[in-house]
């Protein structure tokens, strides 16, 4: 059977994988810095890619690779490059297609680090940015919406930026609308696609230009590993990535922590079925909750992104925001009210986390920035776990209560 012709559960066990493994059913982990030469014949071909081998870890690892190489296959691109994190993805990605007077457009819903990344650390660089909103693509081609992104788009804009679905006010963006702009201003489209994962959406195969995820997240799925990875279609670019920023600016990340997502990528699919089943059923309770004001969700049919996210996702998710009747006092309440559920950070684990993103993830945003964001201080954001839902749902109504 040929691997690469497989489907998605298949690949997610089987692609990259190498008969040079002496019959091991898991790959081993290659914990070793550095890799040795027969002869200075042999390093010389290595050196100059005569000869595909390892030199030091930093610039590539057998575990690593086949990380790289699973997640470029269940993203439909040509190869990948890990990192040690999901920042370090995102902003080495960045960095690798801008310099100083350049700019990013940016839409306004972004991960907190993201957004300070951007706004004040690449600032500091010289490269400007706008946030502006993307979501008035979704209207069907209206070109007046069409238009106000395009008025914000300089000459010297080499990238747009976005998440989708956002965090965590779960904004649907178009991905094929925002591509077909950018193409004509001959910019690069970068989608960060750690809520969805490629099990549900896809987004190269929409025309963007990278991909970039934090596989801290679902793709390790276990909230025991830290990483990263881009996945682009480019093979020149993605050399560049590897090793003009990756190797110069040091973000590898560890073969343990590539070996434990490559664990977690085994069962992507299945998990993130019960995430997605449960997240619709506990949006439709809260939906129906008296106590609860508005709810974020791309399954339910009242979202505003909900067609969008038809169009171009196989499931909606597993996280959901919302706002309970009252001030930021309430929300906190229900917050530390919650029992199973566990208040911290992160997203995609087999535990449900709840957090409030104003005072956490989205801390170092301002009140003004929280109002361009879609969100409050008042948003509670729930990352849905693995447990029955119905349990789920008793700890979320004996909170409201």
């Amino acid at each position: 059977m040929k691997i690469k012709n497989s489907h998605f559960d298949t690949l997610a066990i089987h692609a990259g994988e190498s008969g040079d493994q002496h019959q091991a059913l898991s790959p081993p982990i290659y914990m070793s810095s550095t890799f040795t030469f027969e002869d200075l014949q042999q390093a010389d071909d290595t050196f100059s890619f005569k000869r595909k081998a390892y030199v030091y870890s930093r610039g590539g690892n057998p575990t690593i690779n086949l990380l790289e190489e699973r997640v470029a296959v269940l993203e439909q691109g040509i190869g990948g490059v890990a990192f040690a994190s999901g920042m370090a993805a995102i902003t080495n990605v960045l960095l690798s297609m801008m310099k100083t007077g350049d700019h990013i457009l940016v839409h306004n819903n972004v991960y907190g680090s993201s957004y300070s990344a951007i706004k004040r650390l690449f600032a500091s660089f010289g490269i400007t940015s706008t946030f502006i909103d993307f979501t008035c693509v979704n209207c069907n081609g209206d070109i007046s919406c069409v238009d106000d992104i395009q008025r914000n788009i300089k000459p010297q804009t080499k990238v747009i930026y976005f998440e989708t679905p956002t965090n965590p006010s779960l904004e649907i963006i178009d991905i094929a609308a925002i591509v077909r702009i950018a193409r004509a201003h001959n910019i690069k489209v970068v989608v960060d696609n750690t809520f969805a994962t490629p099990f549900l959406q896809q987004p190269l195969v929409f025309g963007a230009d990278v991909v970039v995820h934090s596989a801290t997240k679902y793709l390790s799925g276990h909230g025991d590993a830290i990483g990263g990875i881009a996945i682009a279609q480019d093979e020149e670019y993605l050399a560049k990535l590897k090793f003009d920023y990756m190797c110069e600016l040091g973000g590898v990340i560890s073969p343990f922590n590539a070996w434990l997502i490559l664990r977690g990528l085994k069962t992507l699919s299945l998990r993130m079925e019960r995430h997605v089943k449960n997240a619709q059923a506990i949006a439709a309770f809260l939906s129906n909750h008296p106590k609860v004001k508005t709810v974020m969700y791309p399954g339910l049919v009242a979202h505003v992104g909900h067609e969008v996210a038809k169009k171009q996702m196989a499931g909606f998710g597993g996280i959901i925001s919302f706002e309970v009747h009252g001030d930021e006092t309430i929300a906190r309440r229900c917050v530390e009210n919650m029992h199973m559920a566990k208040l911290a950070v992160s997203l995609g684990d087999a535990e449900t986390l709840i957090e409030l993103p104003a005072l956490m993830t989205h801390r170092a945003c301002n009140e003004d920035d929280l109002i361009k964001f879609k969100f409050s201080k008042k948003t509670i954001r729930i990352a849905v776990g693995l447990e029955d839902y119905r349990d789920i749902i008793s700890d979320l109504e004996l909170a409201l209560k």
